[in-house]
């Protein structure tokens, strides 16, 4: 009986790991441009559209947030670079 209790708290606690928004939406060391002109944040894959200026640098994300707190520039990249918390599941299954 004390085995099958024990088992029940391992088998929620993994199921609770796996569910609740504990790992970062946007990984703290994803690259992404700065334009230190602009004052904006860019994803890479969005680069074209974004109409940087000459004055630009590759930063990782959290450095992009913590140090030049610049703006995420376009719709572009506030869709990849989302702030706040996911699920490990949903980290799993997207990669």
């Amino acid at each position: 009986m004390k085995k099958l209790i024990v088992l029940i708290i391992l088998l929620a606690a993994v199921v609770l790991i796996f569910v609740l928004p504990l790992a970062p939406e946007t990984s703290d060391t994803e690259r992404v441009i700065v334009d230190h002109t602009l004052q904006v944040t860019v994803h890479p894959s969005c680069f074209e559209e974004a109409g940087l200026t000459n004055y630009i640098d590759e930063v990782s994300f959290s450095n992009a947030m913590e140090n030049y707190e610049y703006e995420i520039s376009g719709e572009c990249s506030e869709e990849k670079l989302q702030a706040g918390r996911t699920s490990v599941l949903s980290r799993i299954m997207e990669k």
